[in-house]
């Protein structure tokens, strides 16, 4: 039976109106989401920039070679894209969520929200739906090109052959699913955030705090670098490429968790 109220609260969705409004289709304008496209430009030729450096500066792509400029292209270039989406996505899922719930409180609507006969849960879930729908242009170039480069990872280890070859399959999964679970996290802990500080403000520096430390502490470069500690070889590059997009995942979920806790119990009281 919940099941198949989820399912039609899911079908009724694009006329909710709590959803539409965080997407954008009616009320007023998210201020800081609009500032944070003012900027976003800037990020994007940001990462585009730092992963131009880095290819060119790899000297095992080139070593006087002309002709593995087609290879970098054919592999590197929609990395760079995708790097660049990701970078776009993680800046301003944060600017979507993390003022939903705080907004609403100092406004003093959160409660007038609360009496409707919207389940509070549905209210959290519509408003981070709605959120990420204002994304719509990312979502379906981020598909193409993530689908893109797991594709040719794992043709390329393939054609490699060896031991590299059994981990092409791993590597493709995890390059085209890790875009997505950090676009997801950002938005996650925006939102889980905003049920915990006073003001839209506070929320939001908490969420870029928790996606930048992320960032550091969850790299392939420092995986890379444990890896190497245990001389694990070439399983170091697959623990490098898993081991980051794994530990998203676990934090996806258990912001999700913590999410729905704190919607359906006295943790969105201030």
């Amino acid at each position: 039976m919940k099941l198949r109220t989820w399912w039609r609260w899911w079908r009724g969705l694009p006329q909710n109106p709590v959803y539409l409004r965080e997407k954008g289709g009616w009320g007023e304008p998210n201020p800081f989401y609009e500032a944070a496209r003012r900027y976003s430009p800037f990020v994007i030729i940001g990462a585009l920039f730092f992963g131009l450096c880095a290819g060119w500066s790899n000297p095992a792509l080139f070593a006087g070679n002309d002709a593995l400029i087609i290879f970098w292209c054919f592999l590197c270039l929609p990395g760079i894209l995708l790097t660049g989406l990701t970078m776009f996505g993680s800046f301003m899922a944060p600017a979507l969520t993390a003022p939903a719930i705080s907004m609403e409180v100092d406004k003093g609507t959160w409660e007038m929200l609360r009496v409707t006969p919207m389940s509070t849960r549905s209210i959290v879930m519509a408003k981070l739906l709605g959120a990420l729908a204002r994304l719509r242009i990312l979502w379906p170039t981020l598909f193409a090109v993530s689908l893109l480069q797991g594709v040719i990872l794992v043709c390329s280890l393939t054609l490699a052959g060896g031991q590299l070859a059994l981990f092409g399959a791993a590597l493709g999964v995890s390059a085209t699913i890790r875009p997505w679970l950090e676009i997801l996290f950002a938005a996650m802990a925006g939102m889980v955030a905003s049920t915990r500080v006073k003001t839209a403000t506070m929320a939001l520096v908490a969420a870029y705090t928790a996606v930048v430390l992320m960032k550091l502490i969850n790299n392939s470069l420092l995986w890379l670098a444990v890896s190497s500690l245990f001389d694990l070889d070439e399983a170091g590059i697959l623990i490098s490429a898993l081991g980051p997009t794994a530990v998203y995942a676990v934090a996806v979920v258990a912001l999700f968790v913590s999410l729905f806790w704190l919607a359906d119990g006295v943790g969105l009281e201030r």
